[in-house]
């Protein structure tokens, strides 16, 4: 006998159905529900995601004609990417990223950058950038497409962050409306969408729609999540009657508290205005709060840790110089207050100096030795990590969130990198990828 609760949702998981139509093959409800999104989102046709963003990103790489060749990149992409350069047998080329030195991140990159990479590399089928970046800042993407199709290349865009920009104004400018020739958008972190829940848009003039169908159709499970389903089209038709209102309250709010945190003796909320002068810089989500401890005697990951057990705030991210708040159109001005009043109570209670600690600094450029591909399918071992200098790793380390690899299989551990690992081993940064997150071990490539 099931207990209510769960017999309520299983009620729900239904599978195909009559009259529930075929995610594989839509004719009905799916087919009109997915050109409703299409609609809304400006695109020519998108595909409904049951397994995140993911799947997304690897039905673009493996779109691609033929799927060996060279994409452009930044290093800052999710881990994602490397699992759509396997598949796909990908060749990369990284992009080198514009770093906000206040935070230590990559937040963007250029079209300078992007259009002599293309000059060096006339074989490339596509440049896969990520935008907005996980800290709420989008790229140029007017400014980068047209170097991009003047290169006969697509222009791709990971927008897993961005699905509500098409519903306002004042927030950045859609990827698709700028250029792209196809967008996902991971619809769960931004709008009420089960987790699992994206799409994937297809601009336009977008070249290989049966090839990208036929991928995303080999990626996708034959058994899709109708409750995940359903929750992309009620969030659909939400958007586009109220999310307009949502999201303008939500600036609103945004607007406010992002003054009232900055006025707070000891810390400081880093957005647009410090921004503004990093090259390749767009905008800014207005909902992603990044709060700086500068004049606390605690780092970012201490004042995440004192939201958490004592105000019972969970923040987004946590780095040992800042947090990241990760606002959404439906917290009520008494959450931001929450908010304002836990950090305004901290900021009295740990005035003072931060002590000097570990610095989570951008990993070293990474040195290619073998294609993603070839890295995952080759024999490994595993040796100590000491011992790993000048060997080729076998696996991903990815500090996480955000998920973005200072290592990947297939690269080789130089002196820099191999520094840079001791440094993650003794930071409290949580890793994904290595089978010793300890990092005393890692694999490598015999």
């Amino acid at each position: 006998m099931l207990v209510p609760e769960l017999s309520t949702l299983a009620s729900l998981d239904l599978t195909e159905v009559a009259g529930l139509d075929d995610l594989h093959l839509p004719r009905n409800v799916i087919q009109e529900a997915a050109l409703l999104m299409a609609e809304a989102y400006a695109a020519r046709e998108s595909f409904f995601l049951v397994n995140g963003a993911t799947s997304g990103i690897h039905a673009l790489f493996m779109s691609m004609q033929p799927p060996s060749g060279k994409v452009l990149l930044p290093r800052n992409a999710h881990r994602s990417f490397f699992g759509g350069m396997v598949l796909a047998g990908t060749s990369p080329v990284y992009i080198p990223g514009q770093i906000d030195h206040v935070l230590g991140v990559a937040l963007t990159v250029l079209s300078e950058d992007i259009e002599d990479l293309l000059g060096e590399n006339p074989d490339a089928e596509a440049v896969f950038i990520t935008s907005p970046s996980y800290y709420g800042s989008s790229c140029d993407i007017e400014g980068i497409e047209p170097a991009v199709h003047a290169a006969n290349a697509l222009l791709l865009v990971d927008e897993a962050h961005g699905g509500h920009f098409p519903f306002h104004r004042a927030y950045p400018r859609p990827a698709l409306q700028c250029g792209a020739d196809a967008v996902v958008n991971g619809l769960h972190k931004t709008l009420p969408v089960l987790n699992q829940g994206a799409c994937l848009h297809l601009g336009k003039d977008f070249p290989n729609r049966d090839k990208v169908f036929a991928a995303y159709s080999l990626l996708t499970t034959t058994s899709p999540s109708y409750p995940i389903l359903a929750s992309l089209d009620l969030a659909r038709e939400l958007m586009c009657q109220r999310g307009e209102a949502l999201l303008d309250r939500a600036w609103h709010l945004a607007g406010e508290y992002r003054k009232k945190i900055q006025q707070l003796k000891g810390l400081d909320c880093h957005g647009e205005a410090e921004m503004q002068q990093i090259p390749g810089l767009k905008e800014i989500d207005p909902l992603k709060l990044l709060i700086i401890p500068r004049g606390l005697s605690i780092d970012g990951f201490e004042l995440a840790q004192i939201l958490r057990d004592s105000y019972k705030i969970e923040v987004e991210h946590a780095d040992n110089k800042f947090i990241l708040a990760m606002m959404s159109m439906f917290h009520e001005r008494a959450d931001w207050e929450s908010l304002y009043r836990s950090l305004e109570d901290i900021a009295g209670k740990y005035a003072g100096k931060q002590p000097d600690g570990l610095r989570l600094e951008l990993p070293p450029w990474p040195q290619l030795s073998l294609l993603p591909r070839e890295a995952f399918m080759a024999a490994s071992r595993t040796v100590r990590l000491k011992d790993s200098q000048g060997l080729i790793a076998a696996e991903m380390v990815a500090p996480y969130p955000p998920g973005i690899p200072c290592l990947l299989p297939g690269e080789l551990i130089s002196p820099e990198i191999f520094s840079y690992l001791e440094f993650l081993q003794k930071s409290r940064v949580h890793l994904q990828g290595p089978h010793d997150p300890s990092l005393n071990y890692l694999k490598v490539i015999e």
